[in-house]
């Protein structure tokens, strides 16, 4: 049996775990980023978890492994990645990075006799686009070819895949869904432009609108202070009106962008994850689908929507089939 490892690159922890070609995950070990070392530091950290990964399966009685069954590693990362050479041009989760060559820093940090005997290939890609990966091959997307995805958190990721593979575009930033317009000269994003879908549905903007309701005079059980996305489904899922409104708008403006996105691309399939899609399908889903089945075109087939199932699992999942997806396996 093939595995490839998997490394999934957060501003708080670097995850790591060894993928089976029959999707079983195995090995997981997790680490600090300790972001604030630099680039170079966080090189030999990832460096770190691979020979850790690689020990712990060979270890194991009888070994789970031996590195000739490695074909390849795969690293998520935040930002805009310029994955063919294996550069982070920019990330909001570490200040000061630009166009760092992340995977030669991990390589220079890998360097000895023993690993350049192994000779393990190593691939990099945006952290939502190996979400979209992971969930096409062992999650929602199982059986289909060309799906989108949308993580709704703290912020809006996306990313699209086309005939199985991750599309870049031209200069490596396709897939950027979260700044899909749903409503011209509307809220201020944090990408400079007014209107974005993750103006609205990002984290902090459904606590903001929630609060400016609220201070306009709304009735509401909830308090404005501390509030959070959390806070505001639970006082949805108990009856609170304003906050089922702000769900239920939520929920419309997502399926706007995704009509758009349906009309561009023509996916069979969009998977949506991030913490926000726990508000479920009676908060957030139903409204989704709702509005895209009332804007989309009446064509031949139609796009389904659908949650992610890969939970926290979906970024090493996605990592480590970088290395199936470019050595041909899948």
């Amino acid at each position: 049996m093939k595995y490839s490892i998997g490394i999934d690159l957060g501003g708080t922890d670097i995850k790591a775990g060894l993928l089976a070609e029959d999707g079983t995950l195995s090995c997981r070990t997790v680490i600090s980023t300790q972001v604030n070392e630099g680039a170079r530091a966080i090189a030999r950290r990832i460096a770190g978890v691979i020979k850790q990964v690689i020990s712990v399966a060979g270890e194991t009685d009888p070994p789970i492994v031996c590195s000739e069954q490695i074909i390849g590693i795969g690293l998520g990362s935040p930002g805009l990645i310029i994955a063919e050479s294996g550069i982070v041009h920019f990330s909001p989760n570490f200040p000061g990075w630009c166009d760092i060559p992340l995977l030669d820093y991990v390589n220079g940090a890998l360097k000895n006799r023993a690993w350049q005997a192994m000779d393990i290939p190593l691939y990099i890609d945006n952290d939502v686009n190996v979400m979209v990966l992971g969930e096409l091959h062992h999650g929602a997307g199982v059986g289909f070819d060309n799906i989108v995805g949308l993580t709704i958190g703290t912020g809006v990721g996306g990313g699209v895949v086309i005939d199985k593979k991750v599309y870049h575009g031209n200069w490596n930033t396709a897939g950027e869904l979260g700044h899909t317009i749903v409503k011209p000269d509307g809220r201020k994003c944090g990408c400079g432009n007014r209107g974005c879908l993750e103006a609205y549905a990002g984290a902090r903007h459904i606590v903001e609108r929630t609060q400016e309701q609220i201070v306009a005079g709304r009735k509401t059980c909830m308090n404005p202070e501390q509030l959070t996305p959390k806070k505001i489904a639970d006082a949805a899922s108990a009856g609170d009106e304003l906050a089922r409104e702000i769900f239920s708008e939520t929920g419309r403006l997502v399926g706007v962008a995704l009509t758009s996105i349906a009309h561009i691309l023509n996916p069979q399939l969009a998977v949506i994850g991030g913490g926000i899609s726990a508000a479920g399908e009676d908060l957030l889903f139903q409204h989704i689908r709702k509005e895209f089945n009332k804007r989309v075109m009446d064509i031949p087939g139609k796009m389904q929507i659908v949650p992610a199932k890969l939970g926290n699992d979906a970024g090493l999942v996605g990592a480590a089939m970088l290395a199936y997806n470019h050595k041909g396996k899948v």
